[in-house]
């Protein structure tokens, strides 16, 4: 009769075979207290933020610094801003665009991105809204009519004369009427709630922010208004009208 076999478990080199396989699977991992450590953003602002408007549609840009703290690679899916003056809700603004460099001249189109354990993004973020498409088709109308004509008054006029020239009144009427309707920015308490959308969703970030705008900012910004006789703002760039600087404070509730 032959002798049976002990049990497996009793069998040490079943267990010398199995420690060797799991050893060989660890070596090919990160350590376990990275793997244990979640997945969280740390998110810093600049402590400015910068207020403008175009033709009355909001805008607003701050650096924002995104870090990955965490122990795994996660992905950010979106930046937005809730705005509320005075403690009533105002707009939201999403994060379309940011600056490459700090001595960038263009921003580039925001799209999600991926940060490994360590990484860092920071960029100054522009947060706005886009024209609806029937806005957008009427101001690319009205502001082609705007330029033709300030194109003719130039060619009329001597060539010694280098003034700026005055479009036609009922051309410039719908971009005054456009910023009536779009511009929001009154003087007043602001919150300004940074929401960091990221993949897992228990890595995403918010935080509130505060500012204060006063009649002289609003002022600033209405002026924009007055170049548009000219095509400024709208047919090409004014340095004027980059915005106010104003200062930016977590809130505290």
């Amino acid at each position: 009769m032959s002798t049976p076999l002990p049990p497996l478990y009793l069998d040490w080199t079943f267990w010398a075979a199995v420690l060797s396989l799991v050893a060989i699977v660890l070596s090919q991992l990160p350590p376990v207290h990275l793997l244990l450590r979640p997945k969280k953003l740390e998110v810093e602002v600049h402590s400015r933020i910068r207020i403008s408007h175009r033709v009355g549609n909001p805008n607003a840009s701050v650096v924002v610094s995104v870090r990955n703290t965490g122990g795994r690679p996660l992905r950010v899916r979106s930046l937005r801003l809730l705005i509320s003056r005075d403690g009533q809700p105002l707009l939201t603004l999403p994060g379309l665009n940011y600056f490459e460099t700090p001595t960038s001249q263009t921003a580039v189109l925001f799209v999600p991105f991926s940060l490994k354990p360590g990484d860092t993004w920071a960029h100054a973020v522009l947060f706005f809204n886009e024209f609806d498409r029937q806005t957008e088709k009427e101001f690319r109308a009205n502001e082609s009519a705007l330029s033709a004509d300030i194109r003719e008054r130039l060619a009329a006029r001597p060539e010694t004369d280098k003034a700026l020239v005055i479009a036609e009144s009922k051309l410039v009427e719908p971009f005054i009427e456009l910023f009536k309707t779009l511009f929001v920015w009154r003087p007043g308490e602001y919150v300004a709630t940074l929401e960091v959308q990221a993949e897992p969703g228990s890595s995403s970030f918010l935080k509130k922010y505060r500012f204060t705008l006063y009649e002289s900012d609003t002022r600033d910004l209405e002026a924009n208004t007055n170049d548009y006789k000219f095509g400024g703002g709208i047919s090409y760039v004014v340095a004027t009208h980059a915005g106010v600087d104003v200062p930016l404070a977590q809130h505290v509730e």
